[in-house]
């Protein structure tokens, strides 16, 4: 009982000193008694402070401070090189041992161990350790900004930006997330191991357990998805989705062997619309990869103008099923079974999945091979219309011949000279052979004479004999040349 009534004495002391604005509280060898309104405990804690409002608790925990007030140091040595610093806390051994700054809180051992800057807040093993200037910055975790001297960053994590200097803007959240980051500025790293061997890289977002692990000095990067991102380099590029890669600058890389669909809950394809309301500039086709180099396998196709004759094309509307809603818009297009039946390597399968699970299977088209189904057939019919063209000049070359035979028929018989051909009588009507033979027309200057004659293209040997008035054979002549002579 005696016990009680002096402890509760010792309370109504305490109490008539804070009353009295003197508020004053030190234990121990060399603590501090100078300054008003402050509570030092522990051996030379703040033994030379003059100002007010701290609190040292911890051997040598402010020893240092002078004018520092509205201080709070709890440990071994807490703020033990704090000369004028204030508004600080620092908590832990060695907590803020250098600390000079302003409005700095400092919370586990060595966290700030030498930082002179203001408003940072240091929570974790050895935080920011090894950060002098460095201010307006949140560490979070064992070694998190162990040699931070920049400003503006924020920590958070097991040895998250451990080994950055002269960074700034930066944020990294996760064990390890920006660990090599030197002088790398405004990345946000968010993930285990995220951006963990970035340098010098600025301006990146990397979001996913070792998303951009890799990247060193990159720019502009976004990296979303476990272990996503791309070549240490790289500018302005993005891959999304786990272990998605991008490997050019100025890229987009949309999953690692994924399906993208746009309005679709469970895309097909690819890339898998659900509607038609897709365009490009200048031509519809798209590129395709033909280098011979990349190709195997190679062989002929011949399908053309019988197997195009048998396609139907259709007007038709889609029915909404499958996820396709496009309306009461019409197409022009085919129906994949008959399509099946004529070409059915244009024919594939696709599952769709509704809302509720539930799978079916339908099928798909792939016009491609028509383009050359209808190239065989142009060639087909080219080949017809050239037979055709052959046939035709021939035609033509015969009735240009029987015209002229027919027109030298008719003036031979306009002539009324005709006689038969009887030894070296000359005969106007053709013989069995078509062989038409005038009268010799004499030249009384020269002494000579013309015969005209038509000898047909099928007589093999044609010659010309020549007798007197007496019947003795004078010469004989070969004709060489057909038609008109």
């Amino acid at each position: 009982m005696k016990r009680i009534y002096q402890f509760v004495a010792v309370l109504s002391l305490a109490h008539t000193m804070v009353l009295n604005g003197y508020a004053q509280t030190h234990y121990g060898v060399g603590a501090g008694t100078q300054g008003i309104g402050h509570a030092f405990f522990g051996t030379e804690a703040g033994t030379v402070n003059t100002a007010s409002g701290s609190t040292f608790l911890g051997h040598q925990a402010g020893i240092s401070n002078t004018t520092g007030f509205w201080n709070t140091f709890v440990g071994n040595n807490a703020g033990y090189g704090c000369v004028n610093g204030s508004k600080n806390t620092y908590v832990g051994l060695e907590a803020g041992y250098f600390g000079n700054g302003t409005g700095n809180t400092f919370l586990g051992m060595s966290a700030g161990h030498g930082n002179v800057g203001e408003m940072n807040v240091f929570i974790g093993l050895e935080t920011g350790q090894n950060s002098v200037q460095g201010s307006k910055n949140t560490f979070l975790g064992a070694g998190a900004g162990l040699s931070s001297d920049a400003s503006f960053n924020t920590f958070v994590g097991y040895r998250t930006g451990y080994s950055t200097t002269s960074g700034v803007s930066n944020t990294f959240i996760g064990n390890e997330a920006g660990y090599s980051n030197a002088t790398g500025a405004a990345n946000a790293f968010l993930g285990a191991k995220a951006g963990l061997l970035n340098t010098d890289g600025r301006y990146n977002a990397f979001l996913g357990s070792r998303a951009g692990a890799e990247n060193t000095t990159g720019e502009r990067n976004t990296y979303l998805g476990y272990n996503s991102g791309g070549e240490p380099t790289l500018i302005n590029a993005s891959a999304i989705g786990a272990d998605a890669k991008v490997l050019s600058s100025n890229s987009l890389v949309l999953g690692n062997k994924a399906n993208v669909g746009i309005g679709v809950s469970a895309p097909s394809f690819q890339l898998h619309l659900s509607t038609d309301a897709a365009a490009k500039a200048g031509s519809p086709d798209w590129i395709v990869a033909s280098d011979s180099r990349l190709k195997k396998n190679i062989t002929d196709f011949t399908d053309g103008l019988d197997l195009l004759k048998q396609i139907k094309p259709v007007w038709f509307q889609y029915n909404g099923q499958a996820g396709i809603k496009t309306g009461d818009k019409k197409f022009v297009g085919i129906i994949a079974q008959e399509m099946q039946k004529i070409a059915p390597y244009t024919i594939g399968t696709f599952m769709h999945q509704d809302s509720l699970g539930n799978k079916t299977e339908y099928l798909d088209y792939d016009a491609n091979a028509v383009t050359y189904i209808l190239i065989n057939s142009v060639k087909e019919q080219q080949q017809i219309i050239e037979q055709k063209d052959a046939e035709l000049k021939e035609v033509n070359t015969q009735v240009a011949a029987l015209s002229k035979r027919l027109e030298q028929l008719e003036r031979i018989v306009a002539s009324n000279t005709a006689k038969p051909l009887n030894g070296s009588a000359a005969r106007m009507e053709p013989n069995t052979n078509g062989v038409v033979f005038e009268q010799n027309v004499p030249n009384g200057f020269s002494g000579n004479s013309a015969i005209k004659y038509f000898i047909p293209q099928s007589v093999k040997e044609a010659t010309v004999e020549v007798y007197s008035v007496n019947g003795v054979k004078v010469n004989s002549y070969v004709v060489k040349e057909r038609g008109e002579g």
